[in-house]
Formats: structure tokens, sequence, C-alpha cells
């Protein structure tokens, strides 16, 4: 079925149309003390355009970026602790901009990401380490934590914030019956106020701020950052509108989340980015952001319950460069649809499955090495065959449980032609066999250790609790998304509350865990493999992104150049020998790509510079 598309026309600001030369802009970065300063992120914007791009400093403090269109910049340098430096430059073939950094005067807390936040609260008792865990258990479902406690409230107004947000959905509906509020949180919530109040309260703080990490350094600084700002919607301000604070400045705090414009976002072949938009808006289903200019341009897709626009959410390309993504009303899953876009012709078809099966759920979509593309559906999922245009439902075989539904979450295919999703609130993995039509069920092992904290009313209370993707349980692993390396029979499980991978032979099931550098405040929301069967994985609540070598068993962790962004979703794009990685900014409004330089490439450039 063929959906009439209506293109709002070009939104904003593309990069001068005229050729321009390229100019090369270095420098150096150091203290009030002279010292040169390794891992500061030092960006550049120019002048009344929407491309933001980011380097970092080497060991030596010196920085250099790519070739950048000459004219007139802002630039500007910053890092955790210490207040951000900023200047405007005229760039010309050679300039150099040095910058020196004076310690943050006052509460910095504000700079840090949600992981360096939960690192800081009180820990150093059983009992505040069992709160600790509350916080990130209970409070890091949908937001980051450091959007929160940028604040600082009493313990009334504490128990104020916990009293609304054990009340409020996912989608920001609030329950105003009692008796649909957070279990967990109405059962802890004075001692979390307290807690809370300690930690960030009017006086002094219980927080502690000597394992903050550590800068980028080594490949993690030779990262270069091209982000792009995606306006306001239209219903939210006037054209060309964007948020005061989108996590460029650090010191301002997380930004306010008022829609989630780029909550997944995916590069085509040609470079250019499309994001879906998940929240409703009268005139968004996708944002396509130009990848050269920045050009942004909305299209719309009419929703089969109203006036607003469909929602968008899931998204991936498809070895053929075509854009497949789940599209329709999020509250009505019967009557969303599976879309696939040609970007060059931006030609969208929908397929709807059948009345007597489940629609597609929000979250995974991905392709099989048979041709077949799967989508989920909150029981299962679903396999469509593009040829025949029919589709296939697979159920998961445990759904209802005493603690609440196993809802799909994320899901891989893999090269046989075959699916596995997660059930996120119930720890589960479930592998559709689509030969034999077996559904196989693999089921994660809980965190080791962590019900030795609890008291016992709280194992009465978490004999009544239902889990979800916000809330869970102290020992849960969270499988949110996931990624299969169809080169290598492997899937890999983002475990959010786990702090960890898990790695899953696609054929035998096996399952291995493999934690994150730091498990207690890492927390993975998608994952992916890239050709050489490296896996990738987005840590939402710490503006980073990091990949594991299975060969060397160890990690790279790259920082973004935004805080607050809550990436829910990121794609690799493998091109000339050039990889990529596109991800969605969903609370800052943004979509960035990311790209390595080798060490010899950024010599190079110093040289060229002078530096």
């Amino acid at each position: 079925m063929m959906q009439r598309v209506a293109r709002l026309g070009v939104m904003m600001m593309a990069l001068a149309s005229p050729a321009v030369a390229d100019g090369m802009l270095a420098g150096a970065v150091k203290n009030a003390g002279g010292q040169p300063m390794g891992g500061v992120t030092v960006s550049a914007k120019l002048d009344g355009k929407t491309i933001t791009v980011s380097v970092f400093t080497d060991e030596a403090g010196r920085y250099v970026f790519p070739a950048l269109p000459e004219g007139s910049y802002a630039v500007w340098a910053q890092t955790v602790s210490f207040t951000m430096a900023k200047s405007s430059v005229m760039l010309g073939a050679k300039t150099r901009q040095d910058f020196t950094l004076a310690p943050f005067a006052g509460d910095f807390t504000p700079q840090l990401s949600g992981s360096d936040i939960i690192a800081a609260l009180p820990g150093g008792t059983p009992d505040d380490l069992r709160l600790k865990m509350l916080v990130r258990g209970n409070c890091v479902g949908c937001h980051t934590p450091s959007f929160p406690l940028q604040n600082r409230f009493d313990e009334a107004g504490w128990t104020a914030m916990l009293d609304y947000m054990k009340r409020v959905d996912h989608f920001g509906a609030y329950k105003g019956d009692k008796s649909e509020s957070n279990l967990n949180i109405e059962f802890h919530e004075k001692e979390l106020a307290a807690y809370l109040a300690r930690a960030r309260g009017p006086g002094p703080t219980s927080m502690t701020f000597d394992h903050l990490r550590p800068r980028p350094s080594g490949e993690a600084a030779r990262a270069v950052f091209r982000e792009y700002a995606i306006p306001l919607d239209r219903d939210e301000a006037p054209d060309n509108s964007y948020a005061l604070n989108d996590g460029s400045d650090w010191s301002m705090g997380a930004p306010k989340n008022v829609g989630r414009p780029a909550h997944d976002a995916v590069m085509d072949l040609d470079g250019n980015i499309w994001a879906t938009h998940d929240t409703p808006t009268r005139y968004t289903t996708l944002t396509r952001v130009d990848g050269k200019t920045g050009e942004v341009r909305r299209i719309k897709m009419n929703s089969p319950t109203g006036e607003l626009a469909a929602q968008s959410h899931g998204i991936m390309r498809d070895p053929q460069g075509m854009i497949w993504f789940s599209v329709g009303p999020t509250l009505v899953p019967r009557l969303a649809s599976l879309a696939r876009l040609d970007p060059r012709t931006e030609k969208i078809e929908t397929f709807t499955p059948s009345a007597d099966m489940a629609g597609p759920a929000s979250v995974g979509v991905d392709w099989d090495g048979k041709g077949g593309i799967w989508v989920t559906t909150n029981p299962g999922a679903l396999r469509f065959d593009p040829a025949t245009k029919q589709f296939t439902e697979f159920k998961s075989p445990t759904f209802k449980t005493a603690n609440g539904l196993g809802n799909t979450y994320g899901l891989a295919a893999d090269a046989e032609g075959n699916a596995l999703w997660a059930q996120m609130a119930i720890d589960q993995i479930t592998k559709a066999d689509v030969p034999s039509k077996e559904l196989i069920e693999v089921k994660l092992a809980p965190e080791p250790g962590k019900d030795a904290l609890l008291s016992p009313a709280e194992r009465e209370m978490y004999k009544k609790f239902g889990p979800d993707f916000q809330t869970s349980f102290p020992w849960s692993q969270g499988p949110r998304r996931m990624g299969s390396d169809k080169l290598d029979n492997v899937a890999w499980v983002a475990d959010s509350w786990g702090g960890n991978l898990a790695r899953i032979d696609t054929r035998t099931l096996e399952t291995k865990l493999v934690p994150l550098p730091d498990p207690a405040t890492m927390q993975p929301y998608a994952a992916a493999a890239d050709s050489q069967h490296n896996a990738w994985t987005n840590l939402w609540i710490a503006d980073q992104i990091a990949r594991y070598s299975p060969k060397t068993g160890q990690w790279t962790v790259f920082d973004y150049p935004t805080h607050g962004t809550e990436s829910r979703l990121f794609t690799l794009l493998e091109k000339d020998g050039k990889l990529t990685v596109t991800i969605a900014y969903s609370r800052a409004r943004k979509v960035a790509a990311m790209t390595v330089r080798s060490e010899q490439e950024i010599a190079a450039q110093l040289r060229e510079a002078g530096l």
C-alpha cells in the first residue's frame, strides 16, 4: 500500500552554496598553570549554520580539525570541572586558536554526564549502596540521572519529585489513581528522598568526585564528530527555532526533553541522515538531514487515527540501501505498519499485517540473510517477505507472567533467516527458528550479589512488583536493543541494568556476558557489530559510545561532544574503507556522525598546522 507523503519544504539553512576554500584550524589547550591538557573537547561552528564539528586534544594538549570551509566561526573548549573557554575566529588557510582553561568556580555537577553522577552518589555503606542501586534502577529508565540531579532539593522537594514520578508513564501521562503508582518508588520513597537530599540538597553534599572518568586519550582522542542541530517542532515554536540548551555547553546541565525528534537515526548510502520521531506531532514522521549542508526537511505520513502525523520509532538500512522503519500510532499498535523508504526517490511504501496479527511495535527492525525484514510486536515479532508482501507472525511462548508482561524490546536477525528478540522486563531472549517454526527461550542469569542487600520487607514487595523498561528488579539484566554479526553467527544484546553485553551464538544459543569497563555506572542501550566482528554499544546515560574487540578483549570508549544526549540508537555505515557511526541524540535534538582519524592522518595534519 502506498502512503501519500506530504513534504513540508526545506526548513533550514544550507551551508553557503557557492564553493568556498577550505581552511585549517588548530591550536593548543593549557590550564591556568600553563600545563598542557589532553582529552579536552574543542568545537567549531560556522556562524549562521547548524553543523558543529568537534575534536579532542592529544596528550600534548594539541588539537587540529579536518579541513573546514573558510569563514567566521564560534570556537570553544571545555572539559569537566573547568570553565568553558570561547573565541571567535575568521578561518583562513591556516588559523591558530589557543585556549587556557580555568577551574570551574562553584558546583560543576551540571557539567557531568549521568554515569559520573551515578559514580559520585554516596555508596560507602551497605545501606547507601542499596539506595544508590535503587536510584540507578528507578531513575534511569527513561531519562539520564544528570537531568533531575542537576537540581538541588531538600527532602520535601525530593519527596514531591518522587511522588510525581511514580505516577508518570513512559509517554509523560500522569496516572491519578494511586493504585497505578510504581510500587518500587512507592515502597522506597521516604528513604530515597532523604538519600537524595543528602546528595543534592541545599546543604553540603555527600557526593564524592574522586572517580570521575578520565578524559579521552589514544584512539578515543582521534575521533571527529559532526553534529547536526534539529529545529523545534512546528507545534512547539515557529519555524527555524532551536532549543536554548542543546547540550553543547555542559555547564547548562542536561537539556529539557520536550519531544524526541531524533529517537533513532540511520545514514543512507549517500551520507544523509534519516531520523524517526516517536512523539505525537502534527507535522513530522521522519526528519531528513543533508549530510553535507545540514539542511533539515520534515516528512509527514498521515496517522490512521486522526490529524496527527504518524509516529515512527525503529529504523534501519538494508544491504540494498533501502530504509525500513516502524510507523503508526504507538498507543494503537494494531494499526501500525512497516514502512520502506527509497532515500533517493523518497518513495515510501507501507505494509500492514492482517487484522488477526499483532501490529509492529516501536523498537526493533532488522534484515536477515534470506531477504526477510523483521519488526517487533508487543508479544513477539513479524517477518516480512518483500517478494511476496506477506507477514509471518511469531509469538513469545512466555508473555504473561506473575510480575507483568514480557513485551518485546529489541530484535536482531541472523544470516540464516531467523531472529532473536529481547523481553526486557523478564530478562529473556526468544529465538524464532523459521524452518522448524520452533520458538526457543534463553533466560539471562541475574546479576550476582544484588539480592544480598535486600531486607525481608523488600523481598516481599518484589514478589508483587511488575518490572518494565523504566524500573527493574535490583538483580535484572534488562536486555534492551540488539544487533547481530551476520558474518559470525553472533547476536549482541545490550543489558542495560546489568552493565554488560550478552554475546549469543545464534546457532547454539550459548550465551556469555561481557562486562563493560564500569558496569555499575555504564548502561548500554543498543548493540551492533562491524565487519571486523567488533561489538559496539551506546552508553546512553554516559554520553559515550564504546567498541569491544572480541579478539583482544579490550574496550575503547569514545566521548560525545554533547552532554545530556540520551542516545537511544546508533547505526554503522562502512563504505570505501571508512566506518561512520551515526548517533541519535534523543534529548539534545541532534544527530551526529563520528569517524576516527588514523595516527598517520592526525600526525600529518598537525605537521601541516605547524604544531
